[in-house]
């Protein structure tokens, strides 16, 4: 039930941004609720989250006259809050000691400076293309209209998406229980961010990598063998 309704407002939010940057135009709620679940789903069978591509496309041929570039920015702006919320949380976590805290990495100046030749590249490019990059710019930030408007995006956005975090955090409660691990919401929420963080390896599903992660997320409160077992159920 967690898991359903996490994906219902989710997907609702990311319908409410199309209409924002789609004013005048029919953006249908079911329509985009399928795109969005389809592209879960392939998330979790693709690496490096390509369902992403899935749900643009798809949502490409169901509101006419839309563009690649408008409904790809428009699916940036659900990362907002996510990456505010993961940050806080396991900023947070570092700081009472429930998460190890990393070490600062040391600053790669050689590999800096071999990228100045790119950089130049890239600027004479962009000036080459100028005429064709200010349409996309356009395109990108129609993507983004909605954050024109904070009132809009914190009512019709950030509400629906902070919901669908506290089923999320509930779906890993849930699942804890049943495993009869006893951890605290605050387990719950980093196992959320977890997840997250580990689609965005170029692993099927993150398959692994999510393992890795929610071994350390559940530090301090899990032993590493039921933390592992847990993750993989909850990744099933």
């Amino acid at each position: 039930g967690f898991q359903l309704v996490n994906l219902g407002l989710r997907a609702l939010a990311w319908r409410n941004v199309l209409a924002a940057a789609y004013r005048g135009r029919h953006v249908p709620v079911l329509s985009i609720g399928a795109a969005y679940t389809a592209g879960v789903a392939l998330n979790a069978v693709m690496p490096a989250r390509g369902g992403e591509a899935a749900k643009v496309l798809l949502v490409r041929t169901r509101i006419p006259g839309s563009s690649v570039a408008t409904i790809a920015a428009s699916s940036s702006v659900l990362l907002i809050l996510d990456t505010v919320l993961g940050i806080a949380l396991v900023s947070g976590a570092a700081a009472l000691g429930v998460l190890p805290t990393p070490p600062l990495p040391s600053v790669p100046w050689p590999a800096l400076l071999a990228l100045v030749p790119l950089f130049v590249v890239a600027a004479v490019l962009a000036r080459r293309f100028a005429p064709r990059l200010r349409g996309i710019g356009h395109q990108l930030r129609q993507g983004v209209a909605i954050l024109g408007t904070p009132g809009a995006y914190l009512r019709r956005v950030a509400a629906p998406q902070l919901g669908a975090w506290l089923c999320r955090v509930g779906v890993a409660a849930s699942l804890l229980a049943a495993f009869g691990l006893s951890a605290p919401l605050t387990a719950a929420a980093l196992v959320v961010v977890a997840g997250g963080l580990s689609t965005a390896v170029p692993t099927p599903g993150g398959v692994g990598t999510q393992q890795a992660l929610v071994v350390i997320a559940l530090h301090g409160w899990v032993s590493a063998a039921g933390a592992f077992s847990f993750s993989v159920a909850l990744q099933v």
